[in-house]
């Protein structure tokens, strides 16, 4: 087996990470206790000025992808050869497993208790099934479980990540096998970013097709070739152009704050603003990461490094652990106040605790696991001789 942990680990990386996690929370956050209660931004904590934080940090979903995808590139691109298909596949596969069952069966809690409490519960994307319940537990895309009436932030949202994250894996891992060549590596990326580019507002009717949303496709391979730049250019070039892409980038959030949405996007309406994020905004943060060293030294600051290494945690337990909270509230007639900012830190201060449990108790379950499957695979068959 490959040993795939040789390449050192980039902090400024892993900072990152933290960054764009606690990105996602916030704006999650907005959906259960706002928007999917037709509140709006303006009943949000710290509100007009945090309008446009809430409305756009969902799009730190595809600063994580692009993040999988460079870091994939970074651990296999020189490693095909020596990696076999199951040992790729077990890897990615396991190490999101007991997480994503977790997380599952956490959401269908939640769902079986949000039906009885919440008015307009008719409104779900996918009826929950306990067959949905199990393909999902899988990994399989099945649709979303969604609770609310508008919006309905999905009870088990964070399942389209990781379904679509391993359709990445695998194709990367095809194309990596398939390109021997580094013409056609570069090629074949840069045809799976734009083939997702051009797909970005598609979402197929059937939920079993979901995963097909070009969103992750786009950005995720971006990424790989931000890996294949950042291996190949030289360091000059590698300053220069890190530069140049985080003034443009500044540039363009400095005139949409000053102008107005319109003014800068046009007539393209969100989508716009997404293009934007995921081709230009998303793209500078990882250079500036990597080759900034103010940027690289304020994400590896140790707070930052910690909430990073925690980022895969959190993002698992923070959606059911918020709409735990909004189950209490309902249950106490819309009690809580979502909007004040002290129950917003106080909500966000507790993901990390649970996140930390989280993550202690999937180690522990996958070490067991891992010991009894070699124990199996280790014990002779019966009537063995000595």
């Amino acid at each position: 087996m490959a040993d795939l942990n040789r390449k050192p680990k980039i902090d400024s990386i892993t900072g990152l990470r933290g960054i764009a996690c606690l990105f996602i929370v916030c704006y999650h956050y907005f959906c259960l206790y706002a928007d999917d209660r037709g509140l709006g931004l303006s009943a949000m904590p710290f509100a007009p000025h945090s309008a446009f934080f809430f409305a756009y940090s969902k799009n730190a979903v595809e600063l994580f992808f692009m993040i999988s995808g460079f870091l994939t590139a970074y651990h296999y691109r020189d490693r095909f050869r020596e990696t076999a298909p199951g040992t790729y596949i077990k890897r990615n596969y396991t190490k999101l497993f007991l997480p994503s069952l977790a997380a599952t069966l956490w959401a269908a809690a939640n769902t079986a208790i949000w039906l009885k409490t919440v008015p307009g519960s008719e409104a779900y994307v996918t009826q929950p099934t306990l067959l949905r319940s199990v393909l999902s537990a899988l990994m399989v895309n099945t649709g979303w479980f969604t609770s609310l009436q508008r919006t309905g932030l999905p009870l088990n949202s964070t399942m389209w990540f990781v379904n679509v994250l391993l359709l990445c894996y695998l194709l990367y891992y095809a194309i990596g096998k398939l390109a021997k060549r580094p013409a056609l590596y570069i090629g074949l990326n840069a045809a799976m970013a734009l083939l997702g580019w051009f797909c970005l507002t598609f979402t197929p009717g059937l939920p079993f097709l979901w995963s097909l949303n070009g969103r992750a496709y786009a950005t995720f391979f971006l990424g790989v070739l931000l890996c294949e730049f950042q291996t190949r250019a030289a360091e000059s070039t590698k300053q220069t152009a890190s530069i140049v892409w985080a003034v443009l980038m500044a540039g363009v959030l400095i005139a949409r704050l000053l102008l107005g949405y319109d003014a800068v996007f046009g007539r393209l309406g969100p989508s716009a603003y997404v293009r934007y994020f995921e081709f230009f905004a998303a793209p500078g943060l990882l250079l500036a990461a990597l080759n900034l060293p103010p940027v690289r030294r304020l994400l590896q600051l140790k707070p930052v490094l910690w909430l990073g290494e925690l980022s895969t945690a959190v993002y698992f337990v923070h959606n059911a652990l918020m709409q735990d909270y909004a189950i209490v509230s309902d249950r106490l007639g819309g009690a809580i106040p979502f909007s004040s900012p002290l129950i917003f830190a106080a909500v966000l201060l507790s993901v990390l605790p649970a996140a930390m449990l989280f993550r202690w108790l999937n180690d522990k379950a996958y070490g067991l696991a891992q010991a009894l499957f070699n124990k199996i695979r280790q014990k002779k068959p019966t009537g063995e001789r000595s």
